[in-house]
């Protein structure tokens, strides 16, 4: 095992320590630890593996996957100031500690689900040979079977409803990006799920459907544990939870994977496409990920650490 591996394994039993000794920032941060701990252990078992992974192989990419990640988590945060399907608790009250903070939890989305696709894919589907599930190919020949007016039709409703009527359609904002912006891949050149689906190679749709439900596992699972933590209220089978998570809500991962390597593979290509216009670009993302924390500081957080240490 690499060093970083060594490393990660060590943060992680460390952690888990710490958090069942209540001492911080373990107890707090543990979420986030976690997660690092978890990525950096994955990807050494990736390299192992696959003779390749996203930290050896792919570091100046990861340097832009993690603010994105951040800034595609923080789209879903400004639809749950509608949607209000889950809020934070025990969080820092000090928002030059609290801040930061967001930023390196939503930070790991992206890296975590990747990692884990690329493991999925080597594993389950015996696949080494480049590209990985998680990275993304030209398309030649363009379009195959382009979606009609209904495709996108759909996936502007499921996109939207949730927004409009989200008690009723709250499920489909993880469902309707996945129709809205696939499409738009195909457009840059890009070959998009549907269309390597419709091509026979199903197994980077497949791999990243699986990774989200690992993924949505260890979130719940080291959720439930942390002195940082969310809680969900929902308006159907609340009751029935695994963890924090209602069980029905476990159907949402999957998918939800697939929204994120299509948001994450259209970001990267518009950001080739309007290099002259980066600085800009990088500025916008800055700004609105600041506005979407102010919002998840007065809307979504139910209490803070201070709070809880009064009570």
């Amino acid at each position: 095992m690499k060093a970083y591996g060594w490393a990660g394994l060590a943060l992680l039993i460390v952690s888990e320590y710490f958090l069942f000794a209540r001492v911080e920032p373990f107890y707090s941060w543990f979420y986030s630890l976690a997660w690092w701990s978890y990525i950096l252990l994955a990807d050494n078992l990736l390299l192992k593996l696959r003779g390749r992974s996203l930290l050896t192989s792919r570091r100046g990419e990861l340097l832009v996957m993690l603010p994105l990640s951040v800034f595609v988590w923080l789209l879903f945060e400004a639809c749950n100031l509608i949607l209000k399907n889950w809020a934070y608790e025990g969080v820092p009250g000090q928002p030059w500690i609290r801040w930061p903070g967001y930023a390196l939890a939503f930070a790991t989305v992206f890296p975590g689900i990747f990692i884990t696709a690329d493991l999925v894919e080597v594993i389950v589907f015996r696949r080494r040979g480049p590209p990985a599930a998680s990275e993304a190919e030209r398309s030649e020949l363009g379009p195959q079977g382009r979606p009609g007016w209904l495709y996108l039709a759909l996936g502007t409703f499921l996109t939207a409803a949730p927004l409009a009527w989200p008690r009723v359609f709250f499920p489909a904002i993880w469902i309707g990006p996945i129709f809205l912006l696939d499409p738009l891949l195909e457009a840059l050149g890009i070959r998009s799920l549907s269309q390597a689906a419709a091509s026979g190679r199903r197994y980077r749709a497949w791999s990243l459907l699986l990774a989200g439900l690992v993924c949505g596992g260890l979130w719940e699972f080291w959720n439930y544990w942390a002195g940082s933590r969310w809680t969900y209220t929902v308006p159907y089978f609340a009751d029935w939870k695994v963890f924090e998570m209602p069980v029905l809500g476990f159907l949402g991962f999957p998918p939800f994977a697939l929204e994120c390597w299509i948001f994450y593979h259209l970001l990267q290509e518009i950001r080739r496409r309007l290099w002259t216009a980066e600085v800009l670009l990088w500025l916008l993302i800055v700004a609105l990920s600041l506005l979407v924390f102010h919002e998840i500081d007065g809307h979504t957080v139910v209490r803070y650490t201070a709070e809880l240490v009064r009570s």
